[in-house]
């Protein structure tokens, strides 16, 4: 793969320098599309016109710079940049988002601002910021009049957050690109992903209230993969003590109800590490106050056994690790009710480790505590061989611009490589970007999204050429 070395980047790097204001203000147009998953809204809009009107945007910012566009009905936009042959391989990104919580941020999540030479507002960095460099990565190396043998199609997924049913959706009526990658997570380059499982446990109990402190309702949550930052729940006191506030739980009165609030940190539910989880941070809370003899004070009790390791699974019996890789476990979404709980889980599996054994695992588990098992999602690690040509590839670009002999890495995000052979997650971060993707004040620096397109030319190149 040596021959790369007769292209001079040179005239690649400076188009895309030169296109940084055109590419801040497609960015910003972007994000501007408040594009969260919602009810479909008619034909072509599968999920909702909000994550409509971002592919569009999508699409429409590549006629623009002279691609040759397609909707597949709401699900992929695809944009093509021709090549020699029609042989193609792909860029895959996503113009979906996860919600955010607008009290957390700084300013309005869906109101870009910029900064200090940095973009913020909610998928900056995951991944519309991406995206963008990207494809102007493209259209530096077509400005240069640098020849590719093979066609570039620019794929816009629309569900990557929420199950990858976009893509199950294109792979039901074309053939993919043989090669690609997704410019979705971390360089030096992503050569495995762990295996998901997404769970719930439900539970039921007399909702009859008894003297005392019952609780009314625990609200936590809203997205299966983020760590829950803050946490409410109701209570009723009759001819009960008001319970004390402790470290991070807020408590007010109106009359005899009682509202307790826990505040923790939201993050990645791959990256427990980084935040606090207020869903788990409330249930210790409330297990320990004096509640009324019931069902919800039994449940709590034993949700606060089961969530005591609220990162790693070992409390549920669920801890794992291979030479790669370690199972994160967060309860990331509880809602309870009028004598009804629901709680939500997401796991990360190791890299060598199967879906099936999992499966089971959990299946036991609800057997165990007598709860009602329901599975949202699951799926197998990826896990790519030492002779992987795209992660050769895709190493060598980052290598040549950055000189940076990092090694690969495993992580617990899935991306869009898991759905498609041939493809692995390429950055965008790099080892000193903050880790902000699905949290509040998200940004990308100007730094790293030129830096990151002029990677992405040189994979685009080989993989290409």
């Amino acid at each position: 793969m040596d021959d790369n070395k007769m292209i001079d980047f040179r005239k690649v790097d400076e188009l895309i320098e030169a296109s940084y204001p055109q590419m801040e203000r497609d960015l910003l147009a972007l994000i501007a599309c408040p594009s969260v998953e919602d009810a479909p809204a008619g034909e072509g809009m599968p999920f909702g016109k909000n994550v409509h009107d971002a592919l569009i945007t999508a699409l429409d910012i590549s006629k623009k710079l002279g691609l040759e566009c397609r909707n597949i009905d709401g699900y992929v936009g695809i944009a093509d940049m021709q090549g020699a042959t029609e042989e193609s391989i792909g860029v895959l990104a996503h113009v979906d988002v996860v919600p955010a919580a607008a009290e957390e941020w700084d300013n309005p999540p869906f109101e870009p601002t910029v900064k200090e030479d940095r973009i913020y507002g909610r998928g900056a960095l995951d991944d519309k910021g991406p995206l963008i460099a990207a494809l102007y990565a493209g259209i530096a190396l077509r400005e240069a009049g640098i020849p590719l043998n093979k066609t570039v199609s620019f794929m816009y997924g629309c569900n990557e957050e929420s199950g990858c049913r976009c893509i199950e959706y294109y792979l039901s009526k074309y053939q993919p690109p043989k090669y690609g990658f997704s410019p979705d997570a971390e360089f030096p380059l992503i050569v495995g992903e762990k295996g998901i499982c997404q769970f719930t446990l439900s539970a039921k109990w007399d909702n009859s209230l008894s003297p005392g402190l019952n609780l009314l309702s625990f609200d936590s949550g809203s997205v299966t993969n983020i760590v829950p930052g803050s946490a409410k729940a109701v209570l009723q006191a009759k001819a009960a003590e008001i319970p004390a506030p402790a470290e991070n739980i807020n408590i007010e009165k109106n009359g005899d109800i009682i509202t307790v609030t826990a505040l923790g940190k939201a993050a990645h539910a791959s990256m427990p590490e980084d935040g606090r989880n207020a869903l788990a941070m409330l249930v210790h809370y409330l297990a320990k106050l004096p509640l009324a003899p019931g069902g919800a004070a039994s449940y709590l009790q034993q949700l606060d056994r089961l969530l005591a390791d609220d990162s790693y699974g070992e409390s549920m019996g669920l801890k794992a690790a291979d030479d790669a890789s370690i199972l994160t476990l967060i309860p990331s979404v509880l809602h309870i009710s009028e004598g009804a709980a629901c709680l939500t889980c997401d796991m990360r599996f190791p890299v060598t480790h199967s879906k099936k054994h999992y499966l089971e695992a959990v299946s036991r588990l609800a057997e165990k505590e007598n709860m009602q098992l329901g599975i949202i999602n699951s799926a197998d690690p990826l896990y790519a061989g030492k002779d992987d040509f795209t992660a050769e590839v895709l190493l060598k670009a980052y290598r040549d611009y950055t000189g940076d002999f990092s090694q690969p890495k495993v992580i617990g995000g899935g991306t869009y490589a898991k759905e498609l052979s041939g493809f692995l997650a390429f950055g965008p971060e790099f080892e000193h970007t903050p880790k902000l993707c699905h949290q509040a004040n998200e940004y990308i620096s100007k730094k790293d999204f030129i830096d990151a397109a002029k990677i992405y030319a040189r994979a685009i190149w080989l993989l290409a050429k």
